[in-house]
């Protein structure tokens, strides 16, 4: 546990929460975020995307290089201290967990990839693998096979359908039939479905970070738009969804903003509860 004396934590999602649709900080939002941080709070960027991905939007965004930002990645399975360069939590997939989900999507047919910490490892070089590394600035290694290729536990396992969405849901189902109480599985938008260790998602990351800087729960404040974001948003002090978000996150969630992700949105969540 780390000595702190942080106020407050914000858990902001980046993709159509913190950042507009084409991936930029609203001036709104970098003010805010700047104030937030200036009178004692941190804030922690929790994704569902790779570590190093992770990082090389948040250094574009002007989110690196001072004290009290955190990057929550892979959903919880990567905790890091940007500032410090030092991660916090780590917890993945093993060979046997990336060799039983590779069998499943080999039989139905689905691209699934996995991580190194610099690069995608998949079997499968097409145009999923590369429009996927080409939005997340990640190089990508083309392996024989995709279990033995993982030299430390992979942050998470990802199934991709970008023409077809809805083969990621039906394969979402399955794969939750199939990994109950062996992995947590669920979908990050209509194209991506996420495979992560059992007990890992976004709500462990409040509890994990909120302990480890000795904030109180009730001090926490989470946002986001999809259904990856729901555990964080329950786990929070403060459970926001942005008004772009899907229907089961406003459901679960304490406040919904009147603003989308490209007006602000969390601006308007950090005068309500920063």
């Amino acid at each position: 546990m780390q000595n702190s004396s942080y106020k407050k934590i914000l858990f902001s999602d980046i993709d159509e929460t913190l950042v507009t649709t084409d991936k930029r900080l609203t001036d709104e939002n970098r003010s805010a975020i700047m104030h937030f941080l200036d009178t004692g709070n941190a804030l922690a960027v929790s994704t569902g995307r790779a570590l190093a991905g992770a990082l090389h939007l948040m250094e574009n965004l002007g989110l690196t290089g001072r004290k009290g930002i955190y990057l929550c990645a892979y959903n919880g399975s990567q905790i890091y201290d940007v500032y410090a360069g030092r991660t916090l939590y780590r917890r993945g997939l093993d060979a046997e967990d990336v060799r039983l989900v590779n069998r499943c999507a080999k039989e139905y047919g689905i691209h699934l990839q996995a991580y190194s910490d610099t690069a995608v490892l998949t079997e499968t070089n097409d145009d999923n693998l590369r429009q996927y590394c080409e939005i997340q600035h990640l190089p990508f290694e083309i392996v024989p096979d995709l279990a033995d290729a993982v030299k430390l536990p992979t942050g998470k396992l990802l199934a991709i359908d970008f023409s077809d969405p809805s083969r990621v849901q039906t394969f979402c189902t399955l794969l939750r039939g199939r990994l109950s109480g062996k992995m947590n599985v669920f979908l990050s938008n209509e194209f991506l479905l996420e495979i992560v260790p059992n007990g890992i998602d976004k709500g462990f990351a409040v509890s994990f970070l909120a302990k480890e800087l000795s904030v109180p729960i009730e001090n926490t404040i989470s946002a986001g738009d999809q259904e990856n974001d729901i555990p964080m948003i329950i786990a929070a002090g403060h459970g926001c969804a942005v008004s772009n978000g899907i229907q089961a996150l406003k459901d679960a969630a304490d406040y919904v903003t009147e603003h989308d992700n490209n007006h602000s949105a969390i601006a308007e969540i950090l005068r309500k509860f920063g």
